[in-house]
C-alpha cells in the first residue's frame, strides 16, 4: 500500500528525564564527550541482600509544585506518573502544540509498585479493605501514566498504554505514529516511563539478567559489547516525545526537530521467553526499511538495544551484520550511561539518537574495552566522532521475543 506521505510523523518536542538529569543539552554534552556518570547503591537492594546493588536514579524535583499540578491530581500519581508529566512537560514547551486534540500513547512496565506495597501493609494492618484508599486503582493500573497526562494536560484525543516489556517506549511511539499516518489524529505525545521498585529489582536479579559483580565499580558496571561485561543495571529514566503529521506542522510553522521516517515490528516466536533472537531482530530491521522507504545503505547509524548482557549484545550485532549485508556501519549503545530502562528506554535512546543526527556527532560506546574478541573485526562506536548522519535506526527488544525498529530521519521525505 503507497504511503501518504504528507501524513508522515514528525518531532517536534522531545523531553528526558534519567540519571544524568532532565536537561538534553547538558545531558547531549556528556554523550558526545563519553562522560558517563557513575551509578549509585540503592538502600533497598542493600536491605534485600540483592546481588546487583546499584541503579541509575533520577534525582529531579517531582513535587505538585515542580510539575504544576493540584493536590488533588497528584493524590493519583506514583512515580512514573510524575517523571512522565515532567518529560511531557519539556517537550511540548519545545514543541509548542496547543493540548486540547493531542493523543497520549505513553507505557510503563507496571502500574505504581510501591502503591501495590502501601495496599498490602494496610491489609495486613487493619484486615479491612475500606482503609486502603480511594486513589490507588489508577495508581496501579498499566495505563496509569497516559491517565494522569490526560488529566493534567486536558488532551481529548485517544489514550493508549502499550506494554511490550523492554521495547515498551519504542512501541507506544510507533503505535502513536500509526494513529497519526491514518489520520485518526494529527498530533500525540509518546514515549515511556520506568521507576525503581523493589519488585523489578528482585525479579531481574533472581535471574541473574542483573550485574552482580560490579557493586564496588559503579563507574564501569554498565559495559556493552565489552569482554567482561556481565549483566545490565537498571535506570530510571522517561522519555517523551511530540509527534505530528508534516501537514500538521507546516500549518502552525512549527521547528520540525526531525522526522520518525518509519518503523518495524515482529515476534521472535521461537517458544524462548528470555533468549534473544537474530531472526526476529533481522524481522523487524527488514521491516522498517520497507516502511520507511530506505534502503539498506543510506542508514547512517544503528543506536543498539545493547544493555551488556552476555549473550544480547553479540546476537543483535550478529542481526545487524544480517540485515546491513555485513557492511560495517557506526552502531552503538548508550545503555553504558543510563542502564536500561526498561520501557523507558526505546524512547529515551531515540531522542538520543535525534539529538546524535542533530548535532553532527555520536556518542562512544563507553567502558567496551577490552572488546568482545567476536566483536575485533565489527566494532562498535568507541571514541567520539563527529560524522553526518541523516537517517538512523534504534533498536528495542523485550522478553517475549517482542522487538521495534524505529527509523528517524533528518528531513521530512519529499514524495
Amino acid at each position: 500500500m503507497l504511503r501518504d506521505w504528507t501524513r508522515q510523523v514528525v518531532i517536534t518536542g522531545v523531553g528526558v528525564c534519567c540519571n544524568m538529569g532532565d536537561d538534553l543539552p547538558t545531558i547531549a554534552k556528556r554523550l558526545r564527550s563519553g562522560d558517563a556518570p557513575a551509578f549509585e547503591a540503592w538502600q533497598p537492594a542493600v536491605d534485600y541482600n540483592a546481588g546487583n546493588r546499584i541503579i541509575g536514579m533520577y534525582h529531579g524535583e517531582l513535587s505538585d509544585d515542580a510539575l504544576q499540578v493540584t493536590k488533588k491530581q497528584g493524590r493519583f500519581m506514583g512515580r512514573a506518573a510524575r517523571m512522565g508529566i515532567r518529560a511531557a512537560r519539556t517537550a511540548l514547551a519545545q514543541s509548542g502544540i496547543d493540548t486540547h486534540d493531542l493523543g497520549v500513547v505513553v507505557g510503563s512496565g507496571t502500574g505504581d509498585v510501591e502503591t501495590h506495597i502501601h495496599i498490602r501493609r494496610k491489609l495486613d494492618e487493619s484486615k479491612a479493605c475500606r482503609r486502603v484508599g480511594t486513589t490507588v486503582i489508577p495508581k496501579i493500573m498499566g495505563s496509569t501514566v497516559s491517565a494522569n497526562l490526560v488529566n493534567v494536560l486536558h488532551t481529548h484525543g485517544p489514550s493508549v498504554t502499550a506494554a511490550a516489556a523492554c521495547a515498551g517506549g519504542a512501541y507506544n511511539i510507533l503505535l502513536a505514529a500509526q494513529m497519526i499516518e491514518i489520520g485518526h489524529m494529527d498530533a500525540a505525545i509518546a514515549g515511556g516511563v520506568e521507576t525503581t521498585d523493589i519488585h523489578f529489582h528482585a525479579g531481574f536479579d533472581a535471574m541473574r539478567a542483573y550485574n552482580a559483580k560490579d557493586n564496588d565499580h559503579p563507574e564501569r558496571a554498565s559495559r556493552p559489547y565489552a569482554a567482561d561485561r556481565a549483566g545490565f543495571v537498571f535506570g530510571e529514566g522517561g522519555g517523551i516525545v511530540v509527534l505530528e503529521s508534516l501537514a500538521s506542522a507546516r500549518a502552525r510553522g512549527a521547528n520540525i526537530l526531525g522526522v520518525l521516517r518509519g518503523y518495524g515490528m515482529s515476534s521472535d516466536g521461537e517458544g524462548e521467553m528470555v533468549a534473544p533472537s537474530q531472526d526476529g531482530a533481522v524481522r523487524a530491521l527488514r521491516k522498517a526499511f520497507q516502511h520507511a522507504a530506505v534502503t539498506p545503505e543510506q542508514i547512517g547509524y544503528v543506536n543498539t538495544h545493547g544493555t551488556s548482557t552476555p549473550v544480547g549484545d553479540v546476537s543483535e550485532v550478529g542481526a545487524i551484520r544480517r540485515a546491513f549485508d555485513n557492511r560495517h556501519l557506526p552502531y552503538g549503545s548508550t545503555k553504558g550511561y543510563t542502564g536500561h530502562s526498561i520501557s523507558g528506554a526505546g524512547a529515551i535512546e531515540a531522542i538520543f539518537t535525534l539529538e546524535m543526527m542533530r548535532g553532527g556527532w555520536l556518542a562512544p560506546s563507553v567502558h567496551a574495552k577490552p572488546l568482545d574478541p567476536e566483536l575485533e573485526d565489527y566494532p562498535p562506536v568507541l571514541e567520539p566522532v563527529d560524522i553526518d548522519v541523516s537517517i538512523a535506526a534504534s533498536n528495542s527488544f523485550g522478553f517475549g521475543g517482542t522487538n521495534a525498529c524505529l527509523i528517524l530521519a533528518r528531513e521530512p521525505h519529499e514524495a
